[in-house]
């Protein structure tokens, strides 16, 4: 093997571990921002007065939301007032994690003292 090539192989072994030290430490990222959005997610699903049979009674969605969110399911919350055919978003971590409206559905402190 000549000495060109060496210095190439070389050159690539430096780059190779580079990249694994980024994916290791992008996967340690990852696993920190999941472990947030499951703790987080947990706490907002279970104090949101929209939780209910485990789907978000907070979104009304239209039946072809199916097709394109693999979260959207067939509404099965008893007495639910929407039209007939329409969906909601399953509940998960996730899901409630990112919640939008979570701020103004949960009970102020003042509120809570009053239950």
């Amino acid at each position: 093997m000549n000495v060109e090539a060496l210095e190439h192989l070389e050159e690539f072994e430096k780059r190779l571990n580079k990249l694994e030290k980024h994916g290791f430490e992008d996967t340690l990222t990852l696993v920190e921002i999941l472990s947030g959005i499951t703790f987080f997610g947990g706490l907002k699903m279970e104090n949101c007065k929209y939780s209910k049979e485990g789907q978000c009674r907070f979104f009304f969605l239209g039946n072809d939301a199916k097709k394109k969110l693999p979260i959207a399911t067939d509404c099965i919350i008893r007495e639910c007032d929407g039209e007939p055919g329409h969906c909601h978003l399953e509940l998960s971590n996730v899901s409630c994690a990112f919640c939008p409206d979570y701020v103004s559905l949960t009970p102020t402190s003042r509120d809570r003292k009053q239950v």
